[in-house]
């Protein structure tokens, strides 16, 4: 039998190895620029992020293995859409707004997947496959001339990639999916993403501002600080290498001890893992972050401007199966929730507390944190547009 062949790295995740340096604190990245706190606590910026950010344009709502067979769904309801999940039985994904044709009741509460090959209404049992068709209407005859075929569920646009579903929220509007399927579903594709299984998944609303979410992940000058006690003796101060996927960006940063020729030789992701880590930052509300043994996936929906759901995966090659396996991936679990939880959400949620008092005008940013400041651009010029 065939071994599954490893893809190679992609042009940009290339890039950012040959541009990788030094796991050096002596080579310092020297920058200083501003960006306003109001981004963090107006409510009305939250409402022209809300439509221009999240409202038509591919966002990422779900892990493909969240349905992992045929004939399953499942609902969302953290973005402010009623979400219904399907895949049929040739294997493709759906969306739909959970709302039955008839008398508009939410069809379905399973947010963990269902099997079965229909979704029935639980007020009058009209019941629909999973590509949306009004199947079964229960005593047809009391509804004359009735047209099944005008009576499918809502459809979303829906492009399932990278091993991700993402999702166009808004009905009336068509949004262009080709980024997704040209630019970052190959990234994806390299790091095995559609390939991995849950180990475990997590489901918290923080009082934060998502965007102090997204900031926590784009820079390494708190790392020695703020994870000083979990994660800060892997890696050294550093500037990321950092490189523009369209409008994402695909940062990295090597542990500690990294040299330049280690990279030499390096093809594919399983030769990159064990030394550097890739963070992918999907705008808007996305994060993908590669770790030796696992990936950590974290889809972000905004509910306000201080407060922000956060579905967080932790995806593995395969379940463990020996105890020494087993006790690897929960010591992983257990510092990676206490990096995540206690010290990340954390400071976004003082920095949304912060934020909102208005006492500091302007944040500083240093030589290594500026792809804040790529970020943060790259949001104005959508929100321009």
């Amino acid at each position: 039998m065939a071994t599954r062949k490893e893809p190679g790295l992609t042009k940009y995740q290339r890039q950012i190895l040959a541009s990788l340096e030094d796991s050096d604190p002596s080579i310092v990245p020297k920058a200083l620029s501003y960006r306003p706190t109001s981004v963090y606590a107006d409510a009305d910026r939250f409402d022209l992020e809300r439509r221009k950010l999240f409202r038509g344009r591919p966002v990422p709502v779900e892990v493909s293995i969240a349905l992992p067979r045929n004939r399953m769904h499942v609902v969302n309801n953290d973005y402010g859409v009623p979400l219904l999940l399907t895949r049929d039985d040739d294997g493709q994904a759906h969306a739909f707004m959970n709302v039955c044709t008839h008398r508009c009741v939410r069809l379905s509460d399973e947010v963990e997947a269902k099997a079965g090959a229909l979704i029935t209404c639980p007020y009058h049992a009209w019941s629909f496959s999973m590509k949306g068709e009004l199947i079964g209407v229960p005593r047809e005859e009391v509804f004359p001339g009735l047209d099944k075929k005008k009576h499918k569920l809502k459809a979303l646009q829906c492009v399932e990639a990278g091993g991700l579903i993402w999702v166009n929220l808004d009905p009336n509007a068509k949004a262009d999916f080709k980024a997704v399927e040209n630019e970052l579903a190959p990234e994806f594709d390299a790091i095995g993403l559609g390939s991995q299984i849950i180990y475990k998944k997590m489901r918290v609303e923080i009082p934060a501002n998502w965007k102090l979410v997204h900031d926590a992940f784009l820079e390494n000058y708190h790392i020695a600080r703020l994870h000083r006690d979990s994660l800060g003796s892997m890696f050294v101060d550093r500037s990321t290498a950092c490189v523009e996927i369209g409008e994402n960006l695909l940062q990295s940063s090597a542990r500690v001890g990294y040299k330049r020729e280690r990279g030499q030789g390096v093809e594919t992701f399983a030769d990159f893992r064990d030394f550097g880590v890739f963070s992918y930052t999907i705008v808007a509300g996305g994060l993908i972050i590669t770790s030796p043994t696992y990936i950590n996936v974290m889809l972000l929906s905004p509910q306000s401007a201080t407060s922000t759901v956060i579905n967080y995966y932790m995806l593995v090659d395969k379940m463990p199966e020996t105890d020494a396996e087993k006790a690897r991936c929960e010591k992983s679990i257990a510092l990676m929730q206490r990096i995540t939880m206690e010290e990340d959400f954390w400071v976004a949620e003082l920095g949304t507390i912060a934020a909102q008092t208005g006492v500091v005008q302007e944040m500083v940013l240093g030589g290594m944190e500026q792809d804040i400041a790529r970020f943060h651009g790259i949001l104005e010029n959508i929100l321009k547009s």
